[in-house]
């Protein structure tokens, strides 16, 4: 049964990217070095950080330097932080992998822009489930951010599935690593919408045996933690 203090509302305003909610603030703190200062341009060029999700209540999004490569949601705060050094860790990682597979500069940028989008909504899907009183976890989490990616950014889905089977098996990279949560990402991903994202399915980024059930997989997510909740409007 769907959670009864859930109120999610998603309002998008193209599909290729959402004017930030009224409920969501976005500030972006000066960098202390170089490096940071393009982490910060890199975060802003991505769009990683719009969104059209409605909250149910206000929250902050706050990209700053940091002593560790981490993002973060602190309930207290009602605060998203993410740090310029794991925006570099990411950066660097995506780029090193797209250059020994020799790909195309745009799809490594659009590989970096999901691996991003992934942090981001990733992030919300704690806020999402503390602000609803829900038992916070990664797993809860990871469910929230399927859900919302899928409805928010569409056109992002097969890039962020991409990009977190490429990053799955690097350790260190917060909330991008992990082989079992990669595969339950892209399963939930491809699921939300077979046809729509099958580039998910051919890319091998969700097991061929499982991806026959992803949709039915979604559909259980979705009736348990978003059933009549994940709503899109113009």
């Amino acid at each position: 049964m769907p959670h009864p203090v859930i109120a999610l509302v998603l309002s998008m305003t193209s599909t290729l990217g959402a004017a930030p909610a009224p409920e969501l603030s976005v500030r972006y703190e000066r960098p202390d070095s170089s490096r940071a200062e393009q982490a910060r341009q890199v975060l802003k060029d991505s769009g990683a950080l719009r969104t059209g999700i409605r909250l149910p209540e206000p929250v902050k999004v706050v990209a700053r330097d940091c002593d560790s490569p981490t993002a973060t949601w602190d309930h207290e705060r009602r605060e998203i932080t993410l740090c310029y050094s794991l925006v570099d860790k990411v950066r660097g990682t995506i780029k090193g992998i797209s250059q020994t597979e020799e790909t195309s500069p745009g799809a490594a940028q659009a590989r970096l822009d999901g691996a991003l989008s992934v942090l981001f909504h990733h992030q919300l899907g704690h806020a999402l489930t503390t602000l609803n009183g829900m038992q916070d976890s990664d797993a809860q989490a990871d469910q929230f951010a399927a859900l919302t990616l899928a409805a928010d950014r569409p056109r992002r889905a097969a890039a962020a599935a991409e990009a977190r089977h490429l990053l799955a098996g690097h350790a260190g990279i917060d909330h991008l690593s992990g082989l079992e949560e990669s595969a339950t990402f892209a399963c939930l991903l491809y699921g939300s919408d077979p046809a729509g994202h099958a580039r998910i399915a051919k890319g091998g980024w969700v097991p061929a045996e499982r991806a026959p059930s992803c949709a039915a997989e979604y559909s259980r997510v979705k009736s348990t933690i978003g059933d009549k909740v994940v709503k899109v409007g113009t």
